[in-house]
């Protein structure tokens, strides 16, 4: 599911730095979440890691092959785990071994899907949260935040106008844009600045997110702010921008890697070909939409 690639492209697995749980059908207490790939811990044994373990447990009969396994639960370790085939998500309980095979006891509904399983985490404090993951990548900051409100919106969304959005721009936007947009159809910011994680650049600051669909009186659609800039080839057409700041410079998703960047129209080199104008001008400022979009600060004094 889409929630889920996004959630794995911000974190590659890591341990919650609060105690992370759900309790829509029962209480379920989150320990770790899996890598995909590699996990340091265990030398990047592949066994150990969401795939290594899911295909480790498949070929042994303990799952079905619609199981998906990418979390733990602190109670005893039971497995969580995503039907890839209803999209439900379930606490597999550990209850006992044969050889180094898990024995598992009679699959507990945790959600109805991965949507559901994210939107109701919460942390002791009672907030929901996806849990802050304790590794971020390396060379990059996390800046507290939270995520702004948004003022001067455009006429509400359904998740239809954003399957046409998607249709008529031929991109795929993440789970967390859309859920975004549902919320706030463009429209400006409080707070308004962010910090970048790329360590070498200064917070920035954005004025207005565009809305889809139809204008605001200030600022025309994403629509059409981008088939203008790919047309004129003044932005790489891998690159969607969605916000702006007060200079003219936009803030834009890479459709490719589903990260977020600064991309500079104040800084364009005349003499310079288009090509290093792209790569020169195109700063690295968040690892997704979802975590760019809840590190939201307020304005220093």
């Amino acid at each position: 599911p889409e929630r889920l690639k996004e959630f794995y492209l911000q974190y590659n697995g890591g341990s919650t730095k609060q105690t992370a749980s759900i309790n829509k059908y029962q209480e379920v207490e989150i320990e770790d979440f899996f890598p995909f790939k590699y996990n340091k811990d265990f030398k990047n044994d592949p066994r150990y890691t969401a795939e290594g373990e899911t295909l480790e447990l498949r070929k042994a009969g303990a799952i079905s092959d619609s199981i998906l396994i990418f979390a733990m639960e602190s109670t005893d370790e039971g497995r969580i785990t995503i039907d890839l085939v209803n999209g439900k998500i379930y606490l597999y309980p550990i209850v006992g071994m044969q050889d180094v095979i898990f024995n598992f006891g009679e699959p507990r509904l945790v959600a109805n899907s991965i949507d559901d399983f994210f939107d109701n985490l919460v942390v002791l404090d009672g907030h929901k949260a996806i849990p802050a993951i304790e590794e971020i990548e390396e060379g990059q900051t996390e800046t507290a935040g939270v995520m702004p409100e948004l003022s001067d919106c455009s006429a509400s969304l359904t998740k239809e106008d954003i399957k046409n959005f998607e249709v008529e721009l031929n991109v795929k936007i993440p789970a967390g844009m859309k859920n975004f947009y549902l919320k706030f159809n463009g429209g400006m910011p409080s707070p308004y600045c962010y910090q970048p994680q790329d360590e070498d650049l200064d917070r920035v600051e954005i004025n207005a997110f565009f809305p889809i669909k139809e204008r605001t009186n200030a600022f025309e659609t994403i629509e059409v702010i981008a088939k203008d800039m790919w047309s004129r080839n003044l932005m790489p057409s891998n690159l969607l921008p969605f916000a702006m700041d007060s200079g003219g410079n936009y803030y834009a998703l890479n459709l490719k890697n589903k990260k977020i960047y600064y991309y500079l129209t104040d800084e364009w080199d005349e003499n310079a070909s288009r090509e290093y104008n792209f790569e020169t001008n195109t700063r690295y400022i968040a690892q997704s939409f979802n975590y760019f979009i809840n590190h939201f600060i307020e304005e220093e004094e």
